[in-house]
């Protein structure tokens, strides 16, 4: 049986106490105490782990804000931009139209221009047809009197010029020059011997000098003379004639067709 006396008790209880003071001491605070600091630590972490998600959520929103401005941004631009691709080509259809429409117009008024060129090309045609008929059947039925009076006629103007038109015959005379007067005379039938002396004389009066004829035969003329001088053309013939009346005629249908 085991014996234990009051002192081995004492001893045994201080040598606990002892014990359990270096312990905590030595053990125990030192424990606590970085278990404390590890609280602590893990406190501090929480709370900057708190504090860096608070920062993370304003980064997120924000970059959620920034994201909703740019997509804004990009809408805005492509509406701006198809508004004015938009406008654009609206522009663009219409200058094609209206160069449709100037080319169409151009070409109204070519096929327009095209039409009353080929009309009076044809009018023309028609005109100088009968004219020419006219003169070949005119040739043929005038008898020679009318080419005789037909002479006479010029004889006729050419001294009437040198009576009523003073500043015609100068200016005549003035074209002449220093050089010799030579009358080129066509007629429609050889001139008699009496009728190229009164030529003769009427050119010499109105030239003031005297004037050297050279004579041609001219069937064209049908009757009648054809006389230039210097830069004047004097005509007094059926063709001079028909050709005066298709001046006229094709005048006078002008000015029907510009009525009409």
């Amino acid at each position: 049986m085991l014996n234990l006396d009051p002192i081995t008790i004492a001893f045994q209880i201080v040598n606990f106490l002892v014990l359990a003071f270096v312990l905590q001491r030595l053990l125990f605070k030192p424990t606590l105490e970085r278990a404390a600091e590890r609280s602590r630590e893990q406190q501090k972490l929480r709370q900057e782990l708190a504090e860096e998600q608070e920062k993370v959520a304003s980064l997120r929103t924000q970059m959620e804000e920034v994201q909703r401005q740019v997509e804004e941004d990009a809408q805005s631009i492509r509406m701006t931009a198809q508004a004015g691709a938009e406008a654009e080509r609206e522009e663009l259809l219409a200058q094609v139209r209206a160069e449709a429409q100037q080319v169409l117009a151009q070409a109204q008024a070519d096929a327009a221009r095209m039409r009353q060129q080929a009309l009076a090309e044809s009018r023309d045609q028609v005109v100088d047809a009968i004219l020419a008929i006219s003169g070949t059947v005119i040739g043929r039925a005038a008898p020679p009197e009318v080419h005789d009076r037909l002479v006479s006629g010029l004889n006729e103007r050419i001294r009437d010029m040198g009576r009523a038109e003073m500043q015609r015959v100068d200016a005549i005379r003035r074209s002449l020059g220093r050089r010799e007067p030579i009358a080129h005379i066509a007629t429609a039938h050889e001139l008699s011997v009496e009728q190229r002396a009164q030529l003769a004389q009427m050119l010499t009066a109105l030239a003031d000098r005297h004037v050297t004829l050279e004579l041609e035969t001219d069937p064209g003329l049908v009757a009648g003379v054809r006389v230039r001088l210097g830069d004047t053309v004097m005509d007094n013939s059926i063709a001079g004639q028909l050709a005066e009346l298709r001046d006229q005629v094709r005048v006078a249908l002008d000015e029907q067709t510009s009525g009409g």
